[in-house]
C-alpha cells in the first residue's frame, strides 16, 4: 500500500478485534458525529504531513480518533468536533525534526489557511490552538490572546482539546502523564492508549491497512 496513504486506524475501525474497548467503539459509531472522523480521515492531506515515524501520520490517524472521543464525551457541538479535527490532522505540519521544539506550533499555524479552507474567526481560531499546542499550558491563554479570537474561552478551550487529544499519543515515547491531561474524559482514555497503540503497532505487522 501507498505509504501516503495507509491509515491503519481507518482499517482497525473498520475490520480490527477491539475486545475489551468494542463497546468503547461501537459507541463512537453510534455517535451521530461519527461520520465527520471518517470523513477527516477520507479528506486528510497526507501529503502535507511532516514524514516522521514520531510524528507523521500514523501519530496523526491516532490523535484524530483520541479527539474524537474525547469530542463525542465532551458532547461538543458538530462545528466544534469539526475545529477539533481540522487542528488534530495539521498541528505538527510545521515540524522540521522530531526533539523538542517549541515553535513547531507556530509553523504549523502558517499552513492552516491553505490545507483547511478556513478564514476569519474559525482561523484565529485554529491558528490559535495549533500554535499553542507546542507550548507549556503556563503559556497557552496569552498565545491563545495573541490571535483576538472573537470567543476566548472558546479558542482556549479547543487549545485544551486539541493537546489532550494529542497528549494521549505520547504513550508512544512512554511518557503519558494522565495527571497532566486537562479532561476527565481524556483521563478516562489513558489505558486506552496504551492498547491503541498495541493494535497500531499489530496491524502494521500483519501488513494490513
Amino acid at each position: 500500500m501507498d505509504e501516503t496513504r495507509e491509515n491503519r486506524i481507518r482499517s482497525l475501525l473498520e475490520y480490527g478485534d477491539w475486545e475489551t474497548d468494542a463497546p468503547l467503539i461501537q459507541g463512537l459509531k453510534e455517535w451521530p458525529m461519527y461520520p465527520l472522523l471518517l470523513e477527516s480521515y477520507e479528506t486528510l492531506r497526507e501529503d502535507a504531513l511532516y514524514k516522521s515515524r514520531v510524528h507523521g501520520s500514523g501519530h496523526i490517524h491516532r490523535v484524530l480518533l483520541f479527539a474524537a472521543l474525547i469530542a463525542w464525551k465532551e458532547g461538543l457541538e458538530e462545528e466544534m468536533v469539526r475545529q477539533v479535527f481540522r487542528a488534530a490532522s495539521y498541528h505538527d505540519v510545521g515540524r522540521t525534526f522530531d526533539g523538542y521544539d517549541l515553535e513547531h506550533g507556530a509553523r504549523s499555524a502558517q499552513h492552516l489557511e491553505e490545507l483547511t479552507g478556513q478564514t476569519g474567526e474559525r482561523l484565529a481560531e485554529l491558528q490559535a490552538a495549533v500554535t499553542a499546542h507546542a507550548l507549556p499550558d503556563a503559556k497557552l491563554e496569552e498565545t491563545v490572546a495573541a490571535f483576538h479570537p472573537a470567543d476566548f474561552d472558546r479558542a482556549v478551550e479547543l487549545t485544551r482539546l486539541l493537546k489532550d487529544a494529542d497528549n494521549l499519543d505520547r504513550v508512544r515515547l512512554g511518557d503519558l502523564k494522565e495527571k497532566f491531561l486537562r479532561h476527565d474524559s481524556a483521563k478516562a482514555l489513558a489505558d486506552f492508549a496504551l492498547r491503541l497503540l498495541a493494535r497500531d503497532q499489530l496491524w502494521k505487522e500483519r501488513g494490513k491497512g
